[in-house]
């Protein structure tokens, strides 16, 4: 995936692995790792974190806010600015869990569409710092709506704001 810096200088590229070791049945950790293109054309590694598992999808989120699937959960993270040398760095913001794997996810304003290895299609509100009152500094995600069916989806997307669309492996869009 790839987002733009806040003031539209600079692009970056975002990169998701999982490090699948023999004698795992699933990766227990993964890293995200973020490119700059250079004036040479050229990707140049600005940062990297490290995840507890598989970074399965991602998606930029608002301004400069990445959202990411990682095995069971997903997790917004911002880009901001390392205050002593100046540099950047992706750091945790919140994230919203109970999923079984988070394969898809489709972003409209404030609300995400995930799409679940096994648990259908949730839709997700999130709530920026500080919009409840309190100064903790981080977000929040909250669960609004939940296919309740047990539906192996291959896909999903946004509409419009009240239309939300997901497709599963028997070839069904619902």
């Amino acid at each position: 995936t790839s987002f733009l810096e806040q003031d539209g200088d600079a692009s970056y590229f975002v990169v998701g692995t999982a490090f699948c070791l023999p004698g795992e049945q699933e990766p227990a950790k993964g890293r995200i790792l973020v490119f700059q293109l250079t004036e040479q054309k050229k990707l140049a590694k600005v940062t990297e974190l490290d995840v507890p598992g598989a970074v399965y999808t991602m998606s930029p989120f608002q301004e400069g806010k990445l959202l990411a699937g990682v095995d069971s959960k997903l997790q917004v993270y911002t880009w901001s600015v390392v205050e002593a040398d100046g540099s950047r760095t992706l750091r945790r913001e919140c994230g919203h869990h109970g999923h079984i794997i988070v394969l898809y996810i489709a972003v409209r304003g404030d609300f995400v569409v995930v799409g679940d290895l096994m648990k259908s299609v949730s839709l997700l509100h999130y709530k920026p710092p500080g919009s409840d009152g309190s100064s903790d500094g981080g977000g929040s995600i909250e669960e609004v709506a939940k296919d309740f069916d047990a539906n192996w989806m291959t896909a999903v997307s946004t509409i419009d704001d009240h239309t939300f669309i997901g497709a599963e492996h028997e070839y069904n869009i619902f």
